[in-house]
């Protein structure tokens, strides 16, 4: 086992580091870190108490992972961060560990990209392959489904939820959930289906992305309301996929759902 650790870099001796582990100048490591295989700290990124990150992991510099949350609720208890595998974490990002309020920790799963300067806040929990582009800003208990993208400088509400495979647009806002498979826009508004998003995702098949654009039309555009539609798709349609979009609609929700705007062809988001 071979580690690189910069003469500079303060690594506490309870600190577990794996094989290939390199550790850049400046870079803190503190006590209780346990550290991947093949990861790399740069220069001057901070690893908190509580902290886990997987293996072949890439966090840039400055970046401050597990410090305590911004809750005025804490109390300085013991708490923990996980990070997966294979992420990378840009320039400043800012990972916060959990609160004691809440016995999950905060969570970011195997291949995510968070990009310079976005922030995520205690207890919240991202799925795997997600993106966070520059300055977007997560509050607290905020939940990210797999392979979202949360485009620059959009802020998230703390509670509410983002479905998988969805594409919230640069400066946009969110106090309320984002349904799956969606292009949310603006201020709690949802548009169009993520096509480009579908297409590329992992596991979805041909008959899925048919059924999932039929299913939107009952849910969007046929005029029922939510409770009638979502009756329509458990009977008509056969797909995980659709079903997921049932789950999500029926899950418990502290924030309530986004509105839909249709939008025409060209248009924005569309």
């Amino acid at each position: 086992m071979s580690q690189k650790i910069h003469p500079t870099a303060l690594v506490d001796a309870g600190a577990v580091l794996g094989s290939d582990v390199e550790i850049g100048p400046f870079a803190i490591v503190e006590k209780g870190v346990r550290i991947g295989a093949r990861t790399r700290l740069l220069a001057r990124s901070y690893i908190c108490q509580g902290t886990t990150i997987g293996s072949d992991c890439s966090i840039h510099i400055g970046a401050v992972i597990g410090h305590e949350p911004q809750d005025l609720t804490y109390k300085g208890d013991p708490t923990t961060t996980i990070i997966g595998n294979r992420c990378t974490i840009r320039e400043n990002v800012t990972i916060h560990r959990a609160t004691v309020k809440d016995p999950n920790p905060t969570q970011v799963g195997d291949d995510c990209f968070l990009m310079a300067n976005s922030h995520v806040a205690h207890n919240c929990v991202i799925g795997n392959g997600v993106i966070l582009a520059n300055g977007a800003l997560l509050a607290g208990h905020v939940h990210v489904a797999d392979h979202s993208i949360i485009s620059g400088n959009t802020v998230i509400h703390q509670f509410v939820r983002i479905g998988r495979l969805t594409m919230l647009s640069g400066g946009s806002r969110f106090g309320l959930d984002v349904p799956p498979y969606l292009i949310g826009d603006g201020a709690n508004t949802i548009t169009v289906l993520n096509a480009v998003g579908l297409r590329r995702a992992p596991g979805l098949t041909a008959d899925d992305r048919k059924q999932i654009k039929s299913a939107y039309k009952i849910l969007f555009r046929s005029g029922l309301d939510l409770k009638d539609a979502l009756a329509r798709l458990k009977a008509e349609f056969t797909s995980p996929a659709v079903a997921h979009w049932v789950e999500f609609y029926e899950a418990p929700t502290k924030r309530g759902f986004c509105q839909y705007r249709r939008v025409r062809r060209g248009e924005g988001a569309g």
